[in-house]
């Protein structure tokens, strides 16, 4: 599923973690939009430019244009390239200018914007953009943000992944074979929501592989049985019972449901009695049938 995202539009979230870097499956997307001919405009605020081009072949390179937040990122010496904040509907449409060709804007990473503006306004931006950007004649055919979820509270990590149409949360991978394992949650246009996780390995170049769907669950090696997981017991641990005793069981079947009706009432209910009305009574147990004194039960 991954390799069929790579050339796919829309939004995207990369979420990754201090054990796990996104930094390189971000740059296989850029590799894909490189050669689906897209111009790469990249904020970056991670890491140093040449670090960033560090093993892109030159046809992919030669799309990249770089806006470097990297150094003086907060604008304290008066010469940033790109300060963090404000990030703006206006502010990223003039990073791009009039590039007509069809764009890919990429964000490494989302965190350091996150820190440093308010969150419902990179919220507000991050949605709206690409429409923004074609009522203005900008053809931004993705955005990919890559987001430091360690570096967040969970809650502000939510509110921006719900924005995005993919989101792919690396974690590091249970085998030597593969690089990291990718939870993909994708919101299709027909409000199918997928999930997936998946092992992959980022290759030379940062050619992206798949290795196939990532089993949580390793099989047993071997002739090894497969134990049955036992069944949890709904009545265990509980202050108070919900079993029945035998002579308990026996009482509550021998019980007669309420209104339960006679075989002598069902007959004559049975049959058709023109032009007469019948009242049947049948007194319950806890009924007084003294005529002496009728009101014998009332409490006066």
């Amino acid at each position: 599923m991954l390799e069929e995202m790579l050339n796919s539009g829309g939004n995207l979230i990369i979420v990754d973690r201090a054990d796990c870097s996104g930094q390189s499956l971000l740059k296989s997307f850029l590799v894909a939009a490189a050669h689906g001919g897209d111009s790469i405009h990249v904020l970056n605020f991670d890491v140093p430019e040449d670090e960033f081009h560090a093993g892109f072949d030159p046809q992919v390179a030669a799309r990249l244009k770089f806006h470097d937040g990297f150094w003086d990122p907060l604008n304290w010496n008066g010469e940033a390239e790109l300060p963090a904040s404000p990030f703006t509907l206006q502010e990223l449409q003039a990073r791009i200018g009039a590039d007509a060709g069809p764009v890919t804007l990429v964000l490494a990473s989302l965190s350091w914007v996150l820190l440093h503006s308010p969150v419902t306004a990179v919220c507000h931006t991050f949605q709206h953009f690409q429409r923004h950007a074609k009522s203005t004649g900008l053809n931004v055919q993705r955005i990919i943000g890559l987001l430091h979820g360690d570096l967040h509270e969970p809650a502000i990590v939510a509110s921006i992944c719900c924005l995005a149409g993919t989101v792919i949360t690396v974690s590091p991978a249970p085998s030597s074979e593969a690089q990291a394992v990718a939870l993909i949650l994708q919101r299709r246009k027909s409000r199918k929501v997928v999930r997936v996780s998946e092992c992959f390995t980022i290759l030379e170049c940062f050619v992206l592989k798949s290795l196939g769907q990532h089993q949580p669950l390793l099989e047993p090696a071997g002739d090894e049985e497969v134990k049955p997981a036992a069944e949890a017991d709904p009545a265990a641990n509980l202050t108070f019972n919900l079993r029945l005793s035998e002579e308990e069981r026996s009482a509550k079947e021998s019980l007669l449901l309420p209104y339960h009706l006679s075989a002598e009432v069902k007959s004559s209910l049975l049959q058709s009695h023109a032009g007469v009305a019948k009242v049947y009574y049948e007194p319950d147990a806890a009924d007084d049938l003294d005529e002496e004194d009728p009101d014998d039960d009332l409490d006066v």
